[in-house]
């Protein structure tokens, strides 16, 4: 059984699309292992998008902004290919190039994600899901002390 990490961001929260996102996931035979509500602090934001923060050093503040100033729900997530299972069910990280059917695409809508990243603004994109066993495990680590 794989594991992985699934974070429903401030955004999805607000707009309360904490079911729809738990059904998407129990929809494709995965078991949510542990689940926690949690406001990130800005340390972890920091590591957490370490690479992503290090190549666009103009959106730092905004993101970790986003990402702090309300909850996020975390869950450990386990079944076969659960990584897979979960990168699909959240989509791309621009919504605006995710495929239709994906959390990112059908609901932080048409954000275009390269746009918002010159003009130094956040992609609010509902959902983070860890893209391999070692981010999995990194992150829940990170994010389940």
């Amino acid at each position: 059984m794989e594991k992985t990490l699934v974070m429903i961001k401030p955004d999805g929260i607000k707009k309360k699309l904490v079911g729809e996102v738990i059904k998407r996931i129990e929809n494709e035979n995965l078991i949510i292992v542990q689940i926690i509500i949690k406001k990130l602090t800005k340390e972890q934001i920091s590591e957490l998008y370490k690479d992503s923060l290090n190549r666009f050093p103009q959106i730092k503040k905004e993101v970790i902004k986003y990402m702090t100033e309300e909850p996020s729900i975390l869950m450990i997530i386990e079944g076969e290919n659960a990584i897979q299972k979960t990168r699909k069910i959240r989509g791309l990280s621009d919504p605006s190039k995710s495929p239709i059917g994906s959390v990112r695409r059908d609901f932080a809508g048409d954000q275009n994600m390269e746009e918002l990243t010159k003009k130094g603004k956040v992609t609010k994109n509902i959902m983070h899901a860890s893209g391999t066993k070692e981010e999995a495990d990194f992150e829940i680590k990170l994010l389940f002390k």
